[in-house]
């Protein structure tokens, strides 16, 4: 599986190159965000267990319509999540900091938060239940992982690599289980900040019961290849995604290519395993709906 993770990484990696300009073409990268923060908002509550469709997140979000069917509590989750979304996911990139941690799950939570204050456990019986460290080790431990995290700014050079230390923080993450609530939206908000900070494209969990065997996987031996995968996964797609906006606009003759000025994705001196952000990095243009 080793391989076929570093090929799809790889092939990431060229397709982003190739996509360079695209990213600077406002008709293809305004409507590309526009649809993310809605199916992110949508994806992640999902993964949790919010029942609200697509569309439904799209009309409470929108227009604050509900269907029957429904819990309050889902309604709120889905209007939280996209203001979080909105408030604090910077395609230009941003500093990763305690403090903009504890503000994204405040606003998830629609209140002001801090790091759990009892222990807890994860899971049912029929499935593996874990154990986070005891909260009173939850400050160290976050002063550690921030303290280490990579692409906390936007700066520096991807790579397959880098992208096996993002699939092993944001487990990380998830395995400390800071706050009382709202770890994994926080933690897949987390993640998407360290793509847009590392120039890549944010991306959605489409397959959750990969997702789940991912966190299994590293508990029993270290194993990031699923994580990997996953990430790698929601790169392609998220693509594939630019590439058929991108051939919309073009039919339309409406596609202007480069002629924004944006920075340029460009192979580093490393060779096709890596890609440069550069130092300013941004081969991605700010939509003010992220």
């Amino acid at each position: 599986m080793f391989l076929k993770e570093e090929e799809l990484i790889q092939n990431v990696f060229h397709d982003l190159v190739s996509c360079q300009e695209a990213f600077s073409e406002p008709l293809v990268m305004e409507p590309f965000y526009k649809d993310f923060t809605y199916r992110f908002c949508w994806n992640s509550n999902s993964i949790e267990g919010n029942t609200l469709s697509l569309d439904e997140t799209i009309e409470v979000v929108d227009f604050d319509t509900v269907r029957s069917g429904h819990t309050y509590r889902e309604y709120t989750e889905a209007k939280n999540l996209y203001r979080a979304i909105q408030e604090f996911l910077d395609v230009e990139g941003t500093n990763i900091t305690e403090e903009w941690v504890k503000h994204v799950n405040g606003k998830i939570l629609g209140e002001e938060v801090d790091y759990r204050k009892k222990n807890l456990y994860i899971g049912t019986l029929a499935e593996a239940t874990y154990y986070p460290p005891a909260y009173e080790r939850v400050p160290g431990l976050m002063e550690e992982y921030l303290a280490n995290l990579s692409f906390r700014e936007r700066a520096g050079e991807i790579s397959y690599e880098k992208i096996k230390q993002l699939a092993e923080e944001h487990i990380r993450f998830e395995r400390i289980h800071p706050f009382r609530d709202g770890n994994g939206r926080t933690g897949r908000m987390i993640l998407n900040q360290q793509l847009l900070n590392a120039g890549l494209l944010p991306i959605l969990v489409t397959d959750q019961s990969k997702y789940r065997q991912a966190f299994r996987r590293y508990d029993k031996g270290g194993d990031v290849s699923m994580m990997v995968y996953l990430i790698g996964k929601g790169e392609q797609q998220s693509l594939d995604t630019i590439k058929k906006l991108r051939e919309t606009v073009q039919e339309k003759g409406l596609y202007q290519g480069d002629g924004y000025g944006l920075d340029r994705l460009e192979q580093s001196e490393g060779g096709a395993g890596s890609a440069s952000a550069g130092a300013e990095g941004a081969i991605l243009q700010r939509h003010p709906t992220v």
